[in-house]
């Protein structure tokens, strides 16, 4: 999560967009910088906890149920989007909508090259970045669990004079 806020950069005055906002953890931490926050999930939990992280934090957030990109057509226009689920479909249809900054995450290296070829074409210089957490065993310093995670993020390209 810190490393998509980083990528992010949510600042006052930035609408953000928290599609597949899961706990709503980074739609919170999000407005705690000041931006507006709209956070999207198809499931009701998820939106149900993405509501108390709001509270939790004491911040105002937005929440809309619904499957992107389908609920995004009706949303404003976003300065800054986080995709956390949905894959390239979900990354092409927010960069139609041109915001500065889209920061996604894969967990696969196809999946990796989906989103970046959707950024790209979208008009958006892409960096990528693999992320991995390895879970350790401190009684034998021996490995329990890997994972890894591919995280993307594109900035709108400036338009030639």
């Amino acid at each position: 999560r810190a490393a998509q806020l980083a990528r992010l950069g949510p600042r006052t005055g930035d609408l953000v967009w928290d599609i597949g906002c899961g706990s709503g953890a980074l739609s919170a931490e999000a407005a705690r910088f000041g931006a507006a926050v709209i956070a999207v999930d198809a499931d009701p939990d998820a939106c149900a906890r993405t509501e108390a992280a709001g509270r939790r934090f004491g911040v105002q957030l937005q929440v809309v149920a619904g499957r992107a990109p389908h609920v995004l057509e009706s949303l404003p226009e976003p300065d800054v989007v986080r995709v956390g689920g949905g894959g390239a479909q979900v990354v092409a249809a927010c960069a139609d909508r041109r915001p500065e900054r889209i920061v996604a995450h894969a967990a696969t290296r196809d999946g990796a090259e989906a989103i970046d070829a959707a950024l790209e074409a979208g008009g958006y210089d892409v960096e990528c970045a693999l992320l991995q957490s390895v879970e350790l065993d401190t009684s034998a310093w021996s490995e329990r669990e890997r994972s890894v995670a591919f995280l993307l993020s594109g900035r709108r390209r400036e338009r030639s004079p």
